[in-house]
């Protein structure tokens, strides 16, 4: 995670005390698929930068920053659905395991993702991000997701 932090913010976080808590867990839950909400949300402190409430994500994360596939992603968007959630940012790696039930076909937008810049153009509010997007265009390795317009908005569904 601090290898990302680094480059996205150019923070280095080795003097900084990180906690993340993760309320209302439940037993028997383990694995990485919170790695992209948990630097979303990291990124989202150090930079001041609020994160849209209307979103959804699962994704592990890798040194790169590349959106890694996890499991259980249609229990996931369902639930997501469920809970009002409108945009489902998933792993592009995972879209053919998708398979929702039709009722929910229309009351969530999934967004397929292959890097975290994709995720932070999606995920943080999009009045305070601007300067943040402007050095993330300026690296080398932003991706060119056919799924966001040239301001980082979401153009199409999966």
């Amino acid at each position: 995670m601090s290898a990302i932090l680094k480059k996205f913010t150019g923070k280095d976080i080795k003097n900084m005390d990180v906690h993340i808590q993760f309320i209302g867990t439940y037993g028997g839950v383990e694995g990485d698929s919170a790695s992209i909400s948990v630097a979303t949300a990291v990124i989202s402190a150090i930079e001041s930068i609020p994160v849209r409430q209307d979103i959804g994500m699962t994704g592990s994360l890798s040194v790169r920053g590349d959106v890694l596939p996890v499991g259980g992603v249609t229990f996931k968007i369902e639930a997501a659905a469920k809970a009002g959630i409108k945009t489902v940012l998933i792993p592009r790696a995972n879209i053919d395991d998708v398979l929702i039930e039709e009722r929910y076909k229309s009351l969530v937008t999934i967004i397929p993702v292959d890097y975290i810049e994709d995720v932070l153009k999606i995920a943080l509010v999009p009045e305070n991000r601007e300067g943040f997007l402007s050095k993330l265009r300026k690296m080398a390795s932003t991706s060119s997701s056919p799924f966001l317009d040239s301001t980082g908005i979401p153009t199409s569904t999966a």
